[in-house]
């Protein structure tokens, strides 16, 4: 998306520096523009009124095409009827709104899809869900949140007592687990049982 806009305002300067300029809006250019920032403007609407990340990125899409065909189809109808400039800096305009709002897309959501760590206080909350959770257990070992997408995943090591049952263990984590994914910034989490307080998840 960057790249084909940096192509754009390549594309822009070339014309106005060699004069090289013949905007031309038509009625059917004029009919297709208009029809399509309708169909985006409806899309926009529905994409904010759900309340999810993909439909996030998705409003955010519509909401960039329908500023870009607005400003497009000034420029153009501007540039054929007035002044035939106005075509390529509505083309600089529009690329240099559509580069700068992905940079700052691309810079929000790379930390989220690298698994960037969570905040102290997020982990601090798991960590209180986690020890109040049941007095059989001792010790937590290790805690891993970090992001996966939007929300998080969690990795707990609890330690129990080595004198209890597989069976109460086994329901000492599932409950955990499922009280840990009912939090809603939680995606999945895991719980593993161990009954030595040593800092080492794959013993």
């Amino acid at each position: 998306m960057v790249f084909a806009n940096l192509l754009v305002l390549q594309e822009a300067a070339l014309d106005s520096i060699t004069g090289d300029l013949h905007p031309n809006v038509d009625i059917p250019t004029l009919v297709i523009l208009c029809t399509g920032t309708l169909i985006k403007a409806v899309l926009f609407i529905i994409c904010r009124s759900r309340n999810t990340s993909a439909s996030r990125v998705l409003a955010m899409d519509q909401r960039n095409d329908c500023i870009t065909n607005l400003v497009a189809l000034g420029g153009a109808y501007i540039g054929h009827r007035f002044w035939k400039y106005a075509d390529p800096i509505g083309a600089t305009l529009v690329s240099g709104f559509i580069i700068i709002t992905w940079l700052m897309t691309v810079r929000e959501q790379v930390p989220l899809l690298v698994g960037k760590t969570a905040s102290p206080q997020l982990i601090n909350r798991i960590v209180n869900v986690a020890i109040s959770h049941d007095e059989r257990i001792k010790h937590l070992d290790t805690v891993y949140v970090y992001h996966f997408g939007a929300n998080f995943l969690v990795e707990l090591h609890v330690v129990m007592d080595r004198e209890i049952t597989l069976c109460e263990a086994h329901d000492v984590s599932e409950t955990l687990q499922a009280k840990l994914e009912q939090l809603s910034f939680v995606e999945r989490a895991f719980v593993h049982c161990d009954y030595q307080f040593d800092g080492d998840e794959h013993v």
